[in-house]
């Protein structure tokens, strides 16, 4: 317990100290804002699988009482606050954009009629958010459920960044304790929360840029708890409700659905989301928001290892082209998962393939704030291929930085290069075991 109290007292002080680090170590003054996150980022990843490392393979059944768990769930919340304060541009300016689709809708306008930049919302333009917006020129690409949460946060918080982030966190601690409930339910210790708790990227893209991962991974745990306590329907729509604010979870409904509740579900799913876009219909064709873009532009693309690949082996390769096939192996997976019938932690290691699927066949961009909805099955599955995925994901960030904003070759390899030499041995030494047991019962 004291090696834990150790790594976290010297994670919390980084994480107080955050982007003021330069004035400690005068050698990082010269260093731009995101270049300084990626090297805080790096070491806390090191403290952060050290901390995993000894949970889970050190410390024996008996020395992981309530009284860690409670330890690592406080530090953790810790970590959390000192970033709250923070301003978020350094590394994301999508927090602007919540506070601005929801002032838009507190003024009685439909968020995906007009951008920014349209004449119509001229007078709701301010020198403080409307500034910080990404892509004026465009209107918002955010889904029915994460505008409803947008306008309920603008009524409580107005335009506060710090009040928009703190929601985010607390939706985000939430998790937390649903996480941990999880791993009761299935007769796992408590203290494997520290796989979610603690890891650097799940810390700085809520707390610090308040992403909306916040709130989408906590009802998307919610459901898996929810399932677990045999309260399928609820899970559904908590479900549903995920996927209203970000659209990947709906690719998890493939787990959570057996022969002979299929329909039921499916049905119960759909009206979920179908109830919560009823308030933007008015919109019509252009309900959909900047998505179609996002989806078709090459430029959007953005650190895609298997894509990027493909598309420098087969030269003249269509992006958009390339983009459905992997939608469809994406709908392929889903389906295949479809057919089975799944108890108990089938459900969540089917809900933790095909959210790997995705992240691996990401068809537009995969920023790394995405790879934070993988985590939660990590606490389950601690893969090590994943685990240093999500600190090396990090440094894609670095693209921003480079002549030209093009991302360098390397900084892909370094992120890819051992998540697939990781997840091909992991699934090697898997079958070959597996292998060597049907031998040895034959």
């Amino acid at each position: 317990m004291a090696a834990i109290t150790g790594l976290g007292s010297l994670s919390a002080a980084i994480y107080w100290i955050n982007f003021k680090i330069f004035n400690l170590i005068p050698a990082l003054s010269g260093l731009a804002g995101i270049q300084l996150y990626v090297i805080m980022s790096l070491f806390l990843s090191l403290l952060y699988l050290a901390g995993v490392f000894v949970v889970i393979k050190l410390m024996p059944e008996e020395e992981t009482s309530w009284q860690l768990t409670g330890i690592i769930i406080l530090l953790a919340i810790i970590f959390r606050l000192c970033l709250i304060p923070s301003d978020p541009a350094v590394l994301s300016k999508d927090m602007y954009r919540y506070i601005w689709d929801g002032r838009v809708q507190q003024n009685g306008i439909n968020p995906y009629l007009y951008p920014p930049q349209a004449a119509e919302l001229k007078n709701l333009r301010d020198n403080r958010i409307f500034p910080n917006i990404n892509r004026k020129d465009y209107s918002t690409i955010y889904p029915a459920g994460a505008q409803i949460f947008f306008r309920i946060f603008y009524v409580l918080a107005g335009n506060s960044v710090t009040a928009f982030k703190g929601f985010m966190v607390f939706f985000d601690s939430l998790t937390l304790l649903v996480l941990t409930a999880l791993l009761r339910a299935y007769g796992l210790k408590a203290s494997r929360i520290i796989v979610y708790a603690w890891n650097p990227l799940v810390i700085f893209e809520i707390a610090y840029s308040g992403h909306l991962e916040g709130l989408t991974v906590f009802l998307m745990v919610t459901a898996l708890y929810l399932y677990a306590s045999q309260k399928k329907i609820p899970a559904i729509i908590m479900l549903a409700l995920a996927t209203a604010v970000k659209l990947y979870p709906a690719l998890l409904l493939a787990a959570f659905l057996n022969r002979g509740d299929r329909i039921k579900c499916i049905i119960t799913f759909s009206a979920t989301i179908m109830l919560l876009y009823l308030p933007f219909m008015g919109a019509g064709a252009k309900i959909s928001g900047f998505l179609p873009v996002y989806l078709q532009n090459p430029y959007e693309s953005f650190n895609l290892g298997l894509k990027h690949l493909l598309m420098r082996l087969i030269p003249g390769l269509d992006y958009y082209l390339l983009s459905l096939m992997f939608i469809i192996a994406l709908v392929i997976a889903g389906l295949v998962v479809l057919l089975k019938d799944k108890e108990g932690l089938e459900v969540i290691r089917y809900a933790y393939i095909l959210v790997g699927s995705l992240m691996i066949l990401m068809p537009a961009s995969l920023h790394p704030w995405y790879v934070i909805l993988i985590i939660p099955f990590l606490v389950i599955y601690p893969n090590p291929a994943w685990l240093v995925f999500t600190s090396t994901v990090t440094l894609s960030y670095l693209k921003y930085t480079s002549p030209q904003g093009i991302m360098p070759t390397w900084i892909l390899l370094i992120e890819y290069l051992p998540l697939f030499i990781l997840l091909a041995t992991g699934w090697i030494l898997k079958y070959r075991l597996e292998g060597s047991r049907l031998k040895v019962q034959g």
